[in-house]
């Protein structure tokens, strides 16, 4: 797998998340290179210098989805972590767990804005189903601006199935549904939560939607009746951290 972009290149380094190799296009300067350079040079992860016709044929190969920005490197495969191991982690650290799951969400710059707003937010893990979804690539990556690498994220078998399985171990399922008549600001986000994000078009699919205990929406005061997936989501991920620094 390829990744590409400064930032979300010098996040995995620091992050030490399996980069293999760093490609370099020769004339790319500035300061988030020099650091990409000095991070690779302390983890001993090589950074190569090509020409630019050798570079540019490296960036088509890889099929990268955005820009690269003169740098480009390889990452092993995504280890993707047990969701219901992060919640058990959290509840021995004494916290009540907070983590996402995505239905449906198949733009992967969605995804990937959805990904840092949780991780910025201070959410616990992000978890998403095998299918009908984006996968992680070097768009998620590079859009979430690295913190694909900080965030524990899941790929399950069965989106419903697991948030079945969260149900029974004591933590509410809570929607995001424009048409719910309660606000997200009413939800008390300080007990153990999973926030589900649906699409933009068809929002969660009716098994998900059911399997919710309670349907939250965001108020609008513009003739513009609905806000992108990735910008409802860090609204809410937002008022949680709020609540939640409140509560301490």
């Amino acid at each position: 797998m390829f990744i590409n972009g400064r930032n979300a290149i010098l996040e995995a380094l620091r992050s030490g998340k399996g980069l293999e190799k760093i490609f370099i296009m020769f004339g790319s300067e500035g300061e988030p290179v020099n650091q990409i350079r000095a991070e690779a040079k302390r983890l001993g992860i090589a950074c190569i210098v090509a020409d630019r016709g050798k570079f540019l044929q490296m960036e088509k190969e890889a099929g990268l989805g955005t820009r690269s920005q003169g740098v480009i490197a390889q990452l092993r495969e995504i280890e993707y972590e047990d969701i219901e191991a992060v919640v058990e982690n959290a509840w021995i650290d004494g916290r009540a767990p907070l983590v996402v799951a995505l239905d449906g969400i198949t733009d992967p710059r969605n995804m990937g804005a959805i990904i840092r707003s949780a991780e910025c937010a201070g959410i616990d893990a992000l978890f998403f189903a095998r299918r009908n979804s984006a996968i992680v690539n070097d768009v998620v990556m590079k859009t979430s601006a690295g913190a694909a690498n900080h965030l524990p994220l899941d790929r399950v078998a069965n989106l419903g199935d697991m948030l079945l399985r969260l149900k029974k171990s004591g933590i509410a399922v809570v929607g995001l549904d424009g048409q719910a008549t309660t606000t997200y600001t009413q939800y008390d986000f300080t007990t153990p939560t999973v926030i589900v994000v649906g699409s933009e078009g068809e929002g969660m699919h009716a098994r998900t939607k059911n399997l919710c205990d309670t349907l939250i929406s965001i108020p609008m005061q513009g003739k513009v009746t609905s806000l992108n997936a990735s910008v409802a989501a860090g609204v809410v991920f937002f008022e949680a951290q709020r609540q939640r620094q409140t509560k301490k």
